[in-house]
């Protein structure tokens, strides 16, 4: 009968490690998932007008025969037509803007669409949606940007259906390509239109490839207010702060950077998966995935609506926000200034507790009869898992560059690997919690208090998250929700541990406070990961090592937990009585 309890204490304390290892495949599974079809809310729909079925026959009939729509060719200037065409059918007109662009390669002769859905309100328009109609040389252009040009179409019909508050400007530019040409031409000659000099908001949608969500990667600079405004009305929301700054670093734009310098705000939304086919003959209407182009038109016309309804008479306010959402459901958000302290505040608040409770629990482990003495002080003992965290995370990062040569060697580039890079990455984590559970298992031999060792695996995370407070606040959402969630169970373990009286001489479980830690690091991280792979690859192994290593550090504590708590039973066992 004891035996059978001692089993019981020690599958309780197993139980924990394997939760944490089920989190992280259930993400996974959900990262991918949400990759493949996005787009599907828990809430329903708030867009319903959206016509998705009309928007794949605007499409089809925008690319037509699929030949390449470069800038200042027949085809292109067909293109246009064609969706002339379709907006005539609509019931609505587009205003032909004409030009040449002298180059040094040359002159090249460029046709923006300027088109007006009106509003129940009389007055000029102040938001625009825009999409390019040109293509790559020998890409076909179904989804760059056929699909921004089908979502726009498919914004103005819904517009149509129930009108915005205001005027809506739809351009279709020419040559983005080629240089954002139309966009910077339009931008020139905005106020001396009575039509578009009124102009303060943009939406543009644009695609790297055929498939994935529709994230909203980039904003004008007034981010609070403008997350607000996704917070409220985009339902199945794919997007973070993080994106912004790191689009901003890279010397590349889209037609919204021309608005962004013009002084106007507003929202970029994109899709990057099946990268294989940005460019190339490979990017057509049947590749197109009808998830990705459904979820980029139902974010647009939720923003668009969003901002014809609030955006206010005068300026802006101007404060920033940190952003990101949640599984695709929700967006949690905060001021910029709050983030250092509430990094501050978290490891303050788990750095207390932890040490408390690793005093305590050394101190009556060796007033136990029986019990080892020997026992690592509390600092000492967070110092030995920082050590070997550290370790780990090199291990790892090797790992990932050691996946990054085998990559390169076997030939997967972006363009050709397919789904394969995606298998790699997943690898990649397996063999970070498989290092995590063998550091933590080391460490639990060498009497590491539980409450020492999730102080200092956690210490990574803090340092990310608190460099990225200093250096660049809108980049600290994928750190700072982890450690917050860290500290808020951590907290809640103390009022539960002072309301059950009855056991207050005991040092409270550590196991739930882990877990909740590592299942806030899972739910934002893990799902992101299909993204990080569409957007880099494998050309940095170390840096896919390092956000792997990074979820394997969370799980160390949990393995030592699990151990100790099977020496103690194993201990216990010896002291009473079999029956």
């Amino acid at each position: 009968m004891r035996l059978r309890g001692r089993y019981f204490r020690v599958q309780t304390g197993r139980d924990w490690i394997a939760a944490g290892i089920v989190a992280v495949f259930l993400c996974t599974i959900l990262g991918w998932g949400m990759q493949r079809w996005p787009g599907l809310p828990t809430r329903g729909f708030l867009d319903s007008t959206f016509d998705s079925e009309r928007a794949a026959e605007d499409l089809q009939a925008f690319v037509g025969p699929g030949e390449p729509r470069v800038a200042g060719t027949r085809q292109a200037a067909a293109g246009r037509d064609r969706l002339i065409e379709v907006l005539t059918s609509a019931g609505l007109s587009a205003d032909r803007q004409p030009m040449r662009i002298e180059r040094r390669a040359g002159g090249v002769d460029l046709e923006n669409l300027l088109v007006r859905v009106p509003g129940r309100t009389p007055g000029p328009a102040q938001v625009l949606v825009v999409a390019h109609t040109d293509s790559a040389p020998g890409a076909p252009g179904a989804s760059d940007d056929g699909a921004g040009v089908a979502a726009a179409l498919g914004i103005a019909r819904a517009l149509l259906v129930d009108p915005p508050q205001h005027d809506v400007m739809i351009l279709l530019t020419d040559g983005e390509e080629r240089g954002l040409l139309g966009a910077q031409a339009f931008a020139a000659n905005m106020t001396q239109s009575p039509l578009t000099a009124s102009l303060r908001a943009v939406v543009n949608m644009d695609a790297r490839g055929a498939a994935g969500p529709a994230f909203i990667f980039e904003t004008g600079p007034q981010t609070a207010w403008l997350a607000d405004l996704m917070a409220e009305r985009v339902n199945a929301p794919r997007t973070n702060s993080l994106m912004g700054v790191v689009y901003g670093a890279m010397p590349n734009g889209t037609d919204f950077t021309v608005f962004l310098q013009a002084g106007m705000t507003g929202f970029n939304i994109a899709f990057i998966g099946d990268v294989a086919a940005y460019h190339t003959p490979l990017d057509t209407v049947e590749r197109q995935s009808k998830y990705s182009r459904d979820h980029m038109g139902r974010t647009g016309l939720a923003l668009v609506r969003a901002l014809d309804e609030r955006l206010p008479a005068g300026e802006i306010p101007t404060a920033r926000a940190v952003f990101g959402d949640v599984l695709g459901q929700f967006i949690v958000r905060w001021p910029e200034q709050w983030t250092l302290l509430m990094v501050i505040a978290s490891a303050l608040t788990v750095a207390v507790v932890a040490a408390w409770n690793a005093v305590r629990s050394i101190a009556m482990r060796r007033s136990e009869p029986g019990a080892v003495k020997r026992s690592r002080a509390p600092g000492k003992g967070a110092a030995q898992v920082l050590l070997a965290v550290f370790v780990q995370l090199c291990v790892v990062a090797g790992i990932g560059w050691g996946f990054q040569l085998a990559s390169q060697s076997a030939g997967l580039t972006m363009a050709t690997a397919g789904p394969r890079l995606q298998v790699l990455n997943a690898l990649l984590l397996v063999a970070a919690m498989a290092v995590a559970i063998g550091v933590g298992a080391w460490l639990a031999r060498r009497r590491i208090d539980p409450w020492s060792a999730l102080l200092g695996a956690w210490v990574p995370w803090w340092a990310l998250a608190g460099t990225a407070a200093v250096l660049a606040p809108a980049a600290s959402f994928l750190f700072v929700v982890p450690v917050v969630t860290l500290a808020l169970a951590t907290g809640a373990s103390v009022i539960a541990g002072r309301l059950a009286g009855s056991v207050g001489h005991r040092s409270p479980d550590v196991r739930p406070v882990a877990f909740m830690g590592l299942l806030g690091a899972v739910v934002i991280l893990v799902p992101m990961e299909p993204a990080f792979v569409d957007a880099l690859g494998f050309q940095f192994g170390w840096l896919n090592g390092v956000r792997a290593a990074l979820l394997g550090v969370t799980l160390v504590p949990l393995v030592v937990a699990a151990w100790q708590r099977e020496s103690s039973a194993a201990a216990i066992d010896l002291q009473e009585p079999h029956l």
